[in-house]
């Protein structure tokens, strides 16, 4: 849906006189932010950004671009130092201007900003608005400021290989699956929400632990809150890459799921997920000591998930136990026998039965339930 509300494919978005949309598969897509023509993404940056902005905002601009680069659908194409503030000191057309506008530094020291006014050839115009800012010791970034972006563009590009929605392979699954939720005529300024679904219902699963993603990208120098009524009440939180990323910023991106709200910080792309995989449960009764029929074991288990645990229950034929705790066990010989069970005054736990089963439930803070369950093996002495 175009800024007008109307319903148009891609082939009917103009772009200098042809479609915008024109491949008939993800793989003729070559997605690209920046290229060996013109400006690098870092230079064409400073021509854009008013001159107070910060570099560290700077930098935020440019790894959000690298974001789209990665996550969109179809072959992603990086520019040669995309990920290292690569500058030809504003060089528009450095084919011919050797080594001294073209240096790559893989040392992290330096973005090759500043080394002089580029070649006069395809320049000359555009000194006197290009003398000034490559002069301004304070559009120089640090070697720290270009150790970040290699840092998050790598994120990027581990998002990218870890989520199979983001690397859809034919024309039918990008149709069927992604969406965009910021679009209209109400739509908010400068953002791009985009949807990709995992249906279960008789599609194929792409991603066997994840149904949907929603990447957001918010370019705009101020916090975008966003609001999907229809997300409401589902499980989404942060990409895991990005939960433990280099960048504190992106982990203040936050969903909540009672208003359908996302908040997304300025100069930030942010991806959430909703997580379908069950936890991880153990269980385990250790023989302690005893014989045939009747034994002590040692109760053990464990839950995990990454998004955290919200309950665990552990029972033995329906009687709670915790973990490391020794439970005494003793098989019924009378088939008419009634199974029991009692606590001493001390708390120790006995159960008289014809089977045991230790049955251990996790789940985790999304709903998901993960179960492991165990039986106890006697000794063959004595009870």
């Amino acid at each position: 849906m175009d800024r007008n509300g109307s319903l148009v494919t891609g082939a009917d978005v103009d772009y200098n006189g042809s479609p915008a949309g024109y491949t008939a598969d993800p793989q003729e897509n070559i997605v690209y932010i920046a290229a060996h023509d013109n400006q690098t993404l870092f230079d064409i940056g400073q021509y854009h950004h008013p001159v107070p902005t910060a570099m560290a905002d700077r930098v935020r601009a440019q790894n959000v671009g690298n974001a789209i680069t990665s996550l969109a659908q179809g072959v992603p194409f990086f520019h040669a130092g995309q990920d290292m503030l690569r500058s030809k000191s504003l060089d528009r057309d450095s084919f011919n201007s050797g080594d001294w506008f073209n240096r790559l530094d893989f040392t992290y020291q330096s973005n090759n900003w500043g080394v002089g006014l580029p070649v006069a050839e395809k320049n000359e115009s555009n000194w006197p608005i290009q003398g000034p800012l490559l002069a301004n010791p304070d559009l120089r970034p640090e070697p720290g400021d270009i150790e970040f972006n290699v840092a998050v563009t790598r994120e990027w590009l581990q998002v990218r290989q870890s989520t199979p929605l983001f690397r859809l392979e034919t024309a039918a699954e990008v149709q069927e699956r992604v969406s965009f939720l910021n679009t209209g005529a109400g739509q908010i300024p400068g953002l791009i929400a985009m949807q990709i679904t995992d249906p279960s219902d008789g599609a194929i699963v792409l991603d066997p632990t994840l149904d949907r993603v929603v990447a957001l990208f918010n370019p705009t120098d101020e916090t975008i809150d966003f609001v999907v009524s229809e997300l409401a009440g589902l499980p989404l939180r942060l990409h895991d890459v990005l939960a433990e990323s280099v960048d504190p910023v992106v982990a203040t991106s936050s969903f909540d799921p009672v208003s359908g709200m996302f908040s997304i910080p300025a100069r930030t792309a942010a991806v959430f997920v909703s997580d379908e995989t069950p936890p991880e449960a153990t269980a385990s009764l250790d023989f302690v000591r005893g014989g045939e029929g009747s034994a002590w074991f040692r109760v053990g288990y464990s839950c995990s998930d990454i998004s955290g645990i919200a309950a665990t229950t552990a029972e033995i034929n329906g009687v709670s136990v915790i973990d490391g705790e020794v439970v005494h066990l003793v098989t019924l010989d009378d088939p008419d026998a009634t199974p029991r069970w009692r606590r001493s005054k001390k708390g120790k736990l006995k159960i008289w039965d014809f089977t045991f089963e230790l049955v251990v439930t996790c789940e985790d803070t999304y709903g998901n339930v993960g179960t492991a369950t165990v039986s106890p093996v006697f000794g063959d002495g004595p009870r």
